[in-house]
């Protein structure tokens, strides 16, 4: 398992009733704009994206509360950070997000009372990597983008991607992908190792004299560890986690389901090697694709843009046949 957090997220596109070309026809027509070529075609929906990210406020979501941006850094052009790869039908790059309407508060670990307070209107953002996959003659695309341990803006960009793409009477629509090799390789001799609901809990708490309740929130953690002789594998751990559906964790007077839980991971092993998985509200196991340390700039704190790319496009190869299906 990397040292690091990052990992990837596989998102189908699903565009409905029209494809690719379609849409961006249409839209370009409502824009009066004339385009004839593929690349004509690939640059005008690429303009549209820049101009979403480059403008001077952040385009927001009040669904997500996150925003997104391309902060451009001395010695940097936009189209060094978010490309447009025409010939692929690929846009790729980093994109700066974050949350806001978040009261923050920044210090100096070195001394904490240089100290600042940032507002609602700020938000506090780091460069994740995008990979967008849409070919002009189909109604699927591909989404792969990072997530940094919990930290990810996955929804906020599929906010976007909707606002991009929706035509009158085509509906957008995303789904989590899991490529059938990753499964195959999780299941081959793997066993289950720790399971981890975490979530914050807010109960009510008398107060030091014994009379008014408080209302305090409290971060919860249950990490469940199957005992050596008892470890599942792959194949059982749905009779596993069937039986933790009724599962719950009590906080004063507020229960919990443990599937209702925010964040539901766990780890698998196979011949000493750890691999990561979410679990779903369903419960059912979503395999984690892991980026290695190999990938990671430490000194800029972004993945390396040519590496993650070539790791991008491989992949691609690999699951082409399961997203587009003839």
């Amino acid at each position: 398992m990397a040292q690091t957090e990052s990992q990837l997220e596989i998102y189908k596109i699903i565009l409905g009733r029209k494809t690719v070309r379609q849409i961006i026809r249409e839209k370009a027509e409502a824009d009066e704009i004339t385009i004839n070529t593929d690349i004509e075609y690939s640059n005008y929906l690429f303009r549209k994206l820049l101009n979403k990210l480059t403008e001077d406020a952040a385009w927001t979501s009040d669904k997500t509360k996150l925003g997104l941006s391309l902060f451009v850094n001395e010695g940097e052009d936009v189209n060094t950070i978010l490309s447009n790869h025409s010939e692929q039908n690929c846009i790729e790059g980093f994109v700066n997000g974050g949350p806001y309407d978040k009261i923050k508060t920044i210090a100096r670990t070195t001394d904490v009372s240089q100290r600042e307070q940032l507002g609602r209107d700020k938000m506090v953002t780091e460069r994740f990597y995008m990979y967008l996959h849409l070919p002009l003659g189909s109604k699927i695309g591909l989404l792969l983008i990072e997530k940094k341990g919990s930290l990810k803006i996955s929804s906020a960009v599929q906010f976007l991607l909707i606002e991009l793409l929706k035509t009158h009477r085509s509906a957008v629509k995303f789904e989590r992908f899991v490529p059938s090799s990753l499964i195959e390789e999780y299941k081959n001799g793997s066993v289950v190792d720790t399971l981890t609901f975490t979530d914050y809990m807010t109960t009510s708490v008398v107060d030091e004299e014994g009379e008014d309740p408080i209302e305090k929130q409290y971060g919860i953690s249950i990490k469940i560890t199957p005992p050596n002789e008892d470890k599942t594998d792959f194949d059982l751990v749905n009779n596993m986690l069937h039986a933790l559906r009724g599962a719950s964790m009590k906080l004063g007077l507020v229960t919990k389901r443990l599937s209702e839980f925010s964040r539901k991971n766990g780890t698998l092993k196979k011949e000493n090697k750890s691999y990561s998985f979410s679990l779903g509200n369903d419960l059912k196991i979503k395999p984690i694709i892991e980026i290695e340390d190999r990938f990671q700039d430490a000194e800029l704190g972004t993945l390396k843009r040519v590496d993650i790319k070539s790791m991008c496009d491989e992949l691609l190869g690999q699951i082409r046949h399961e997203i587009y299906t003839v």
